[in-house]
C-alpha cells in the first residue's frame, strides 16, 4: 500500500531512532525530585541523600525511597500508538558509609500530583510533615530510632496517592554510581500506554524502597552532582497505518453548494450545512434524515455570483443553548460603484422552533470591503476564551495587488478577533466600516501600537478554513496558495500577532510579493501543485472515539479530493496521505465536527455530506476534549 510521507524535522529533548521513524524514542525527565543538589523543588526535604529501607514498621509506616520521582513528557508519542516495551534508567550514589545490599526498589504509578512540603514543628523544620489528602507533600519515610520523627509517624502517606501494586522492581547492584534499570514489564508498559491515551493522568512514577527492607539498609543520592547522568525513559512502540482502517460514509447527496459544517453544541445532535447561495440546512444525526426546511434563508442578502463569493462561515456562540444565538460571515453586493462587503451578522434561532432561525433577528456586527471578488476567506470559529475569530483573505488579485496581507491598517488578509458580547471603547482603533463590537484585551495591536484592533495574526492570502483543536486550543489555518504551494500554518493557543509571511512568501519559499513587515512564520505543513492539486482545505485535529486517528491533524485538496493525516511528534510533522478508500472526488470544500468530536466533510461539486468512520482500532472512551465546536 502507497504511503506517502512528509515531515519537517526538528528534535528538542528526545531523540528518535533513524531506523524505524517513530518506533523508539528516548525521553529525559520533566520532574525529577531524585536528584538534591541545586534542585528548588527539593529545598524542603530533610538530608540531602535519598534515605531508603527505613521500614517504620513499629509503627506501620511502609517502606520507601525519600523524594524519588520521575515524570516524563509523552505528549511526543502520538495517541494511538502501541507500547511495546518500556525502560527506566537512572544514576545511583552511595553514601559511603553504607555498603550495598540486594535489597529491591519499586516504581508504583502516581494517582495524583506530588510534590515536596514543609514542617514548622519544633526540631522538624524544613523536613515534611505527614501528608493529609489534597496537599503536595505526600511520600512516606521513617528515620533513624533517633529521630524524634521516627516513632511519631512523620511523613506518612495518604491513602490513594499511588498505585499499591509495583509496576516494576529491580535489585540494587554492587557499582558506586551504578545505573539503576527498570526493564520492562507488563506494569510498565501498561503505564506508558494509558498516559499516552490520557494526558491527564500521567503524574509520574514514585520509587520506593523493598518492604522487607531492615531499617538502615541503606542511604543513596541519585545524580549526587549536576553533572551525573539524568534519568532515560526509553520507550518502543509502533504506529498502526491510520490509512489501513480510515472510511467515509454518504450521509446525503441533496445538498447545493455545501461550503461549512457546524455544529450548535446544544446536545440536539445536528450538523448545520452552509450552503454558498445563502442557505444553512440541518442534518439531523439521530433521525440519519436532511430537514427540508432550511435553518436559514439568506438568499436576497449574499452576493454568490462568483466562485469564492457567497455565505462562507457559520459560528454558534457558547451559550447558545440558553441566548439562541449564532453568526455568519457572507459577501454582499452594495451595487455599482460601490464595492462588495464582508458581513459578520447575528442572528437568533426563533423561540418556537429550534430547527428555524427567527425572522428578523439579523444584526450585524462588521463590516469591511472587498477588492475583488476572489480571496474572501469567510471562516468563523469560537475561541476557548470565547471570543469570535474570522478568517479575512487579501482582497483578491495576484501577488496581493492591493498590499493588505502585511498592512496592519487592513482587516484583509488576516486572522481577526473580537468580542461580540461587548462594545469597544470610542478610543480604541477599529477598522470595520461597521463597528458592534468588543476588542479582547490580548490582541496584539491595540492601544499604543499602529494597526487595526480586531487583528490577531497575519500574512494570509485565503485562509478558507482554519479550526482550534478541542483538546489543546492550538490554531490549525489552511491558507490557500496562488502559484505553487498551499500551506497549513500553525500557532500554539494564546499566541498573537504571528506574522505568517504572505506576501513574501509562499509557503516556505520566498515570494516576489509585498515585503515583510517583520520576521515570518513559515507553514508547517506544505504542498506543492504538482498531480493537479491546487487548493488547501484546512480541516481538524480529531478528537473522536477511533484510536487510529485520534490526534491526526485532517485536511485536504479542493481540487484532487486527495486527503491527508499529519500528526506532531515532538517538533516533527509527518503527513501520510489517505489513498485506499478515498473517493478522490474534485470539489472538497470543508471539513466540520459534530458535538462527540466524530468528523465530517462536505463536497460542493458532488453535493454530498460525508461521515469518516474506522472500521478496526475504535477506543470508546478515556480520551479527553474541551468540546468539538
Amino acid at each position: 500500500m502507497c504511503k506517502s510521507l512528509v515531515y519537517v524535522v526538528a528534535l528538542y529533548l528526545f531523540s528518535i531512532s533513524s531506523a524505524a521513524l517513530g518506533e523508539v524514542i528516548q525521553l529525559q525527565p520533566v520532574k525529577d525530585n531524585t536528584m538534591y543538589e541545586n534542585v528548588p523543588q527539593n529545598s524542603n526535604g530533610a538530608g540531602q541523600y535519598l534515605f531508603m529501607g527505613q521500614t517504620g514498621e513499629d509503627n506501620g509506616i511502609p517502606a520507601s525511597l525519600r523524594r524519588a520521582l520521575l515524570e516524563f513528557d509523552l505528549s511526543v508519542i502520538p495517541a494511538h500508538a502501541v507500547i511495546e516495551s518500556v525502560q527506566v534508567a537512572f544514576t545511583i550514589n552511595m553514601v559511603p558509609m553504607f555498603v550495598a545490599t540486594s535489597d529491591f526498589a519499586t516504581l508504583h504509578r502516581l494517582l495524583r500530583d506530588w510534590g515536596e512540603g514543609t514542617s514548622n514543628a519544633p526540631g522538624l523544620e524544613g523536613r515534611g510533615i505527614a501528608a493529609q489528602i489534597g496537599e503536595d507533600a505526600t511520600w512516606s519515610h521513617a528515620f533513624f530510632n533517633l529521630d524524634p520523627c521516627f516513632n511519631a509517624g512523620c511523613w506518612a502517606v495518604a491513602g490513594g496517592d499511588f498505585a499499591e501494586t509495583a509496576s516494576a522492581s529491580t535489585p540494587f547492584g554492587v557499582g558506586n554510581p551504578e545505573t539503576m534499570t527498570f526493564a520492562s514489564t507488563p506494569g510498565l508498559v501498561a503505564d506508558v500506554q494509558a498516559w499516552v491515551r490520557k494526558p491527564a493522568d500521567n503524574y509520574g512514577w514514585v520509587l520506593r524502597g523493598d518492604e522487607n527492607t531492615i531499617q538502615n539498609a541503606r542511604r543513596m543520592a541519585s545524580r549526587e552532582h549536576l553533572t551525573d547522568p539524568v534519568p532515560v525513559l526509553t520507550v518502543e512502540f509502533s504506529i498502526p497505518s491510520v490509512a489501513d482502517h480510515l472510511g467515509i460514509m454518504q450521509l446525503t447527496e441533496e445538498l447545493t453548494n455545501p461550503v461549512a459544517i457546524a455544529n450548535a453544541g446544544d446536545g440536539s445532535m445536528r450538523l448545520f450545512v452552509v450552503e454558498k447561495e445563502g442557505i444553512i440546512r440541518i442534518y439531523d444525526l439521530e433521525d440519519n434524515i436532511l430537514l427540508a426546511t432550511p435553518f436559514l434563508d439568506i438568499t436576497v442578502e449574499v452576493d454568490s455570483e462568483d466562485d469564492e463569493q457567497g455565505l462562507l462561515g457559520l459560528a454558534f456562540h457558547p451559550e447558545y443553548e440558553s441566548n439562541g444565538q449564532f453568526y455568519v460571515y457572507y459577501i454582499r453586493d452594495r451595487g455599482a460603484p460601490d464595492l462588495d462587503r464582508s458581513v459578520v451578522a447575528r442572528y437568533t434561532v426563533s423561540a418556537g422552533d429550534a430547527n428555524i432561525a427567527a425572522v428578523g433577528s439579523a444584526f450585524t456586527l462588521l463590516e469591511f470591503e472587498q477588492d475583488d471578488s476572489k480571496q474572501n476567506g469567510g471562516d468563523l470559529h469560537f475561541g476557548a476564551d470565547g471570543y469570535l475569530y474570522i478568517a479575512s483573505g487579501d482582497g483578491g488579485g495576484t501577488d496581493d495587488q492591493f498590499r493588505h496581507a502585511q498592512d496592519l491598517n487592513s482587516l484583509k488578509g488576516k486572522l481577526l478577533r473580537i468580542d461580540v458580547d461587548s462594545v469597544a471603547p470610542v478610543n480604541d482603533e477599529l477598522c470595520g466600516l461597521v463597528r458592534n463590537y468588543g476588542i479582547p484585551p490580548g490582541n496584539p495591536f491595540t492601544g499604543a501600537f499602529d494597526g487595526c484592533d480586531e487583528i490577531l495574526h497575519f500574512g494570509l492570502r485565503n485562509p478558507l478554513r482554519f479550526s482550534f483543536d478541542g483538546l489543546s486550543g492550538e490554531l490549525y489555518i489552511g491558507d490557500i496558495g496562488q502559484n505553487e504551494w498551499e500551506e497549513i500554518d500553525w500557532s500554539r493557543s494564546q499566541e498573537t500577532g504571528i506574522n505568517f509571511g504572505w506576501s513574501c512568501r509562499e509557503g516556505a519559499h520566498d515570494f516576489a510579493g509585498d515585503s515583510c513587515i517583520s520576521a515570518f512564520t513559515d507553514p508547517v505543513i506544505e504542498y506543492s501543485h504538482n498531480d493537479g492539486r491546487c487548493s488547501v482545505t484546512g480541516g481538524y485535529v480529531y478528537r473522536g472515539s477511533s484510536i487510529s486517528i485520534y490526534g491526526h491533524y485532517i485536511y485536504g485538496d479542493s481540487c484532487t479530493g486527495q486527503i491527508w493525516l499529519a500528526r506532531k511528534l515532538g517538533y516533527n510533522w509527518i503527513t501520510i496521505e489517505w489513498i485506499d478508500g478515498n473517493p478522490m472526488e474534485s470539489g472538497l470544500s470543508a471539513f466540520g465536527q459534530d458535538e462527540n468530536c466524530e468528523l465530517y466533510m462536505v463536497n460542493r461539486t458532488a453535493h454530498k455530506l460525508y461521515r469518516f468512520t474506522d472500521s478496526e482500532f475504535v477506543f470508546r472512551g478515556g480520551f479527553e476534549s474541551n468540546g468539538c465546536r
